[in-house]
């Protein structure tokens, strides 16, 4: 995935061969089946053993290597390569083994699998094992910098995650993602507006695109914010006018920043949480929570307030145009209202933009997908945070995310991936692999 090279169109895997869908069915079931939610140490090292035993029985060398987290709790963090990659570049594939939820036993229904990370993102994992078996199958090139990193924090926005990112994302000349795409008629839904934001529809050879599905090539950058009020306390009968009600001019500022966001491709700015009181309640919240749903301390004025949330962005100027809108509308409350309002970013995640050699890949996908006669679009807006986000510059790498296969009911007890997608995604990135490989050959 590089510029110096042209991408060879004429890279066409066919369908997933039935032996290699049900070899790679039944490494994702065994992966499902054991549970590893996010801190569970032993549960992460069964799974990571078991998916580095695949990888090394495909030829890569494996390392699986405890680290310690944020807490100082050592956590596996598995890294693989081909043995005779010697440059100093690779193209970097991610995924993560940890879950939201603990295991439940995995069961087959129809045309899908119901199964505990089946779709985030166990699934994506085991389709990279099916497509370098069919690589192999078929004697096709596979691309020998190809490197490999599992982290097992990433559904708790964990250290490793964020440190593995940095130090590999230097050594990285693209980044493939294993995390899941989106059903476009589930992303159509919940959007309200078009998916079509990468790749125009051709609705002569698919005059039906809900059964599409996503990849992505852009993501949103973030910034969490906390609003801190200081007003003036007073009775609220006897010396109402006297006071300055932090609550009031918090709650005016939260309605007027979300209102700053806009549908489609526009900002958003979510106030999260909210506490407002009599400053000793506020500030000692865990000790006062029993004044909760009761009339007591009702009658002061509050001079104590806090809000927190987010704001999501497309690009990093959106985003300093959006932190300075919010410290200029705290400025502007706090006059009105007579308080004192503080507004401070607690933390900025950079947006991954959509870079040209990015869309040409996913172009190719998009190729590799009609050949195979299925519908594939790009998103070049997609909300979540994911791991082009840690990248101390996303916009360093090309990068195509979403490459794991569709499903639903993520973090819940109704998650399930769709074996078609599990089928098609095998296909598509050996698809890729392989026209990565002959575009690093020259």
């Amino acid at each position: 995935m590089t510029d110096r090279h042209a991408i060879d169109s004429r890279t066409d895997m066919g369908p997933t061969p039935e032996r290699v869908f049900h070899s790679t069915l039944s490494l994702l079931k065994k992966l499902t089946a054991i549970s590893s939610p996010s801190g569970d140490r032993p549960g992460l090292e069964r799974a990571m053993d078991l998916f580095g035993e695949a990888l090394s029985e495909r030829d890569l060398k494996v390392d699986i290597r405890p680290m310690p987290d944020a807490q100082g709790q050592d956590l596996p963090v598995l890294s693989a390569h081909f043995a005779d990659h010697s440059g100093d570049r690779d193209l970097l594939l991610v995924g993560h083994m940890d879950t939201v939820l603990p295991a439940i036993p995995p069961r087959r229904e129809g045309g899908r699998l119901w199964a505990t990370g089946a779709v985030d993102m166990k699934g994506g994992l085991a389709c990279l094992i099916g497509a370098l078996d069919l690589l192999r199958a078929q004697g096709r090139a596979i691309p020998r910098d190809l490197s490999m990193v599992v982290v097992p924090d990433e559904e708790v926005a964990g250290f490793l995650s964020w440190q593995a990112m940095r130090e590999r994302g230097k050594r990285a000349r693209a980044l493939w993602v294993l995390e899941p795409g989106q059903p476009l008629a589930e992303l159509a839904e919940s959007a309200g507006v078009s998916p079509n934001l990468g790749s125009p529809p051709d609705s002569n050879s698919h005059p039906d695109r809900k059964d599409g599905e996503t990849l992505v090539v852009g993501r949103r950058g973030l910034i969490t914010w906390a609003l801190d009020v200081t007003g003036r306390s007073a009775h609220a009968g006897n010396g109402f006018w006297a006071g300055r009600s932090a609550l009031v001019a918090a709650s005016q500022w939260s309605v007027q920043a979300a209102e700053m966001s806009e549908p489609g491709r526009g900002a958003t700015v979510n106030p999260g949480r909210f506490v407002a009181g009599e400053a000793g309640f506020v500030e000692a919240l865990g000790e006062h929570a029993d004044l909760l749903f009761s009339p007591r301390q009702t009658n002061v004025v509050p001079d104590r307030a806090r809000v927190e949330g987010e704001a999501r962005f497309l690009t990093t100027e959106e985003g300093r145009a959006l932190e300075k809108r919010l410290n200029r509308l705290a400025a502007e409350a706090s006059e009105q209202h007579r308080v004192t309002m503080q507004f401070q970013i607690l933390e900025r995640v950079p947006p991954l933009p959509p870079l040209e050699p990015s869309r040409r890949w996913a172009r190719l996908a998009i190729e590799l997908a009609r050949k195979n006669g299925w519908h594939l679009e790009s998103e070049e807006d997609r909300r979540g945070i994911s791991f082009p986000n840690m990248l101390d510059d996303p916009s360093s790498v090309p990068t195509l995310d979403g490459l794991g296969p569709v499903g639903g009911g993520m973090h819940t007890r109704e998650e399930f991936v769709d074996l078609r997608s599990l089928n098609r995604r095998i296909s598509l990135l050996a698809g890729l692999l392989e026209a990565d490989a002959r575009s690093s050959q020259g």
